[in-house]
Formats: C-alpha cells, sequence, structure tokens
C-alpha cells in the first residue's frame, strides 16, 4: 500500500483545512503589508480594529515630537521622558501635558513604543506597578469629528479603553485619575506596537464621566493629526471575492474537490 492510500485521509483533511483558512482569509492583509491599525488589544486582534494610513512616522522620536503643541483649544508643554522608561517597559517617543485654554481642563499626552508585544507594559500593569489601584476598565469610541475622516455627516468612531485609578493612603483616595488609551499596530511581518495615551486628573469635585468626555475631545482632535482613514483597505475574504463571478465559483468548486477526492480516491481502488 502506497504512502498515499494509507494516509489519504490525513492529507486530504490537511489540504482542505489549507484551502478553508485560504478562503476566508483577507487579500489585503497578505498583500498589504504597511497596513496600520488601531485597536484595544495588545496581544491579539479584538475585531474591531480601524484601518489607518499614518500621517508621520509613529516610530520615530524626532517625528513624533513635531507633533503640535497646539491645536484646537490645546497648548502643550513638553515633560521629561525619562522617569516613564523603566515603568512601561518600552521606548517613551513623546511625553507632553496639554492644557485647554477655553476652561482650563489639563490632559497628558504619552506616546509609547515597543519593539515587540510581549516586552510592553499595558496602562493596567504599569498603574499597578506605581502604587495605583485599578478600578475600572472599559472600551469606549470615541468620536472623530474632522470632516478628512467622513464623507458623511456623522464623524468616524475609533476604538480606545478606558480606565480609572485610584492611589489611596490610610484608607482615602488621595488621587484619581482616568486614563485612554490605543495600540498601533501593523497586521503583517510587523512585531512593534505603539501606544497613545491621555490621561487627566479627576478633581474633588469632579467627575468620571466629565474627564472621560474631555478625553475624549482631546483624543478625538488629536487623532487626525497622526492618522489618515485607509479607505482603501478592503476586508472582504477572499472566499467572497471568488463567488462575485462564475470563474471564481468554479474555482472554489475545484479547490474543495481536490482534497476529498484525495481522501475518496484511494479507498474507492481499494474497495
Amino acid at each position: 500500500m502506497s504512502f498515499l492510500s494509507r494516509y489519504s485521509v490525513v492529507i486530504g483533511g490537511l489540504v482542505l483545512l489549507l484551502v478553508v483558512v485560504v478562503l476566508v482569509s483577507v487579500p489585503n492583509d497578505i498583500l498589504a503589508m504597511q497596513a496600520t491599525f488601531i485597536g484595544t488589544e495588545l496581544q491579539y486582534a479584538s475585531g474591531s480594529e480601524t484601518p489607518v494610513k499614518t500621517r508621520m512616522d509613529i516610530g520615530d522620536a524626532e517625528h513624533i515630537a513635531s507633533f503640535p503643541k497646539e491645536f484646537g483649544d490645546w497648548l502643550g508643554l513638553d515633560r521629561e521622558k525619562w522617569k516613564l522608561e523603566d515603568v512601561v517597559g518600552a521606548d517613551v517617543l513623546l511625553v507632553r501635558t496639554y492644557i485647554n485654554t477655553a476652561y482650563y481642563q489639563v490632559v497628558h499626552f504619552v506616546v509609547v513604543q515597543g519593539k515587540e508585544p510581549s516586552s510592553f507594559h499595558p496602562p493596567p500593569v504599569c498603574y499597578r506597578a506605581g502604587g495605583w489601584a485599578v478600578e475600572e476598565e472599559s472600551t469606549e469610541e470615541v468620536l472623530v469629528p474632522d470632516v478628512s475622516w467622513s464623507a458623511a455627516a456623522d464623524p468616524v468612531a475609533i476604538p480606545a479603553k478606558r480606565l480609572v485609578a485610584v492611589k489611596t493612603s490610610d484608607g482615602e483616595v488621595r488621587e484619581r485619575e482616568v486614563a485612554l488609551y490605543f495600540y498601533v499596530k501593523g497586521r503583517m511581518f510587523e512585531d512593534a506596537v505603539t501606544m497613545v495615551q491621555a490621561f487627566a486628573e479627576v478633581e474633588a469635585e469632579g467627575s468620571d464621566d466629565d474627564v472621560l468626555s474631555e478625553l475624549k475631545g482631546f483624543v478625538g482632535e488629536a487623532v487626525p493629526l497622526m492618522f489618515e482613514p485607509d479607505d482603501e483597505y478592503d476586508d472582504t475574504t477572499l472566499g467572497v471575492h471568488l463567488a462575485r463571478s462564475w470563474g471564481g465559483r468554479v474555482l472554489m468548486g475545484a479547490l474543495v474537490l481536490v482534497p476529498l477526492a484525495i481522501m475518496i480516491v484511494p479507498r474507492v481502488r481499494r474497495s
């Protein structure tokens, strides 16, 4: 008995599995090696990522340093970066404090990059390492009102993670912060991950929701200065593309029949 006859079911099953993987794959993820995505998860894809193109080299400290210090009602001041290097376990590219000149809201803005996800300390880890307790975490949508991001009247929303942390002393809350952050990463052959984070202190007379609203406004204005939407990205699977034409449907049928033939024909011959 030949090798193919003995292991026809195994070989055919593996080939069929490969065919299925190819048909459900997205050609843009394979061919567009430089595709960049804004997402909320560091180690895996959440499915809610937003495809974007970068307006600046977000992996270069000099380029990131050119991020505007003034935009809208916001006015920024650079801060020292070295104090954060050990905490986040990555390269700190930008640390800047912005103040809204209209109503004096203070927002701290940080851009950090790690060579790979495993070398990165996400914000919950950093807060806990600094003696904070993380009270809440959630996934939020941040509206980007810039007209260049949407051809329609409604603004586009990008995903972001929300975090509420407190620092206590003698059983009392001494400090309270709300943070909003997201990750920027490529889909293929690119291990580097960039994190963009904005956070602000909740004053004694303030509320988490009010601060979150201000952070969303800040991030919504900042994002178009760093990114633009990737309108050319198409997440249609190869199978759907092929099913749109007679030739494609014939090709899909042939791709499925080949592994089935590998499994069935040797058994028919033996019988």
